[in-house]
């Protein structure tokens, strides 16, 4: 297992999207499963009470915004599928005149 040694703090996404993803308990519970141990999709519709289909929602909306990454497994089968890790390291909410100011600091995941 290896691990980024110093974390990187990315400004690149909007405020207003990662607060809403945040806000939003089916992507926060995802989170939590996902800070325990990786697990695919299809693990984490047996771990949360999300749909199947709101599972794979959320996760790509993550995924897209950095908050978890994913490799992808394969079987000596053939078969694949996408392990998803916990890229969220720590997320700072700050409100100035301008508004709220969000930094996000992601780990990279955990290889």
């Amino acid at each position: 297992m290896s691990r980024y040694t110093s974390p990187r703090v990315d400004d690149s996404t909007d405020n207003g999207t990662i607060l809403g993803l945040l806000s939003d308990d089916y992507a926060r519970e995802i989170l939590q499963a996902l800070s325990e141990d990786p697990a695919t999709a299809e693990e984490l519709t047996d771990r949360c009470s999300g749909s199947k289909v709101t599972v794979y929602r959320r996760l790509n909306d993550l995924e897209e915004n950095s908050l978890v990454s994913a490799t992808t497994d394969i079987s000596r089968d053939g078969h694949h599928c996408k392990v998803y890790r916990n890229a969220l390291s720590e997320v700072t909410v700050s409100i100035t005149g301008d508004g709220p100011e969000v930094e996000v600091v992601r780990t990279g995941g955990r290889q």
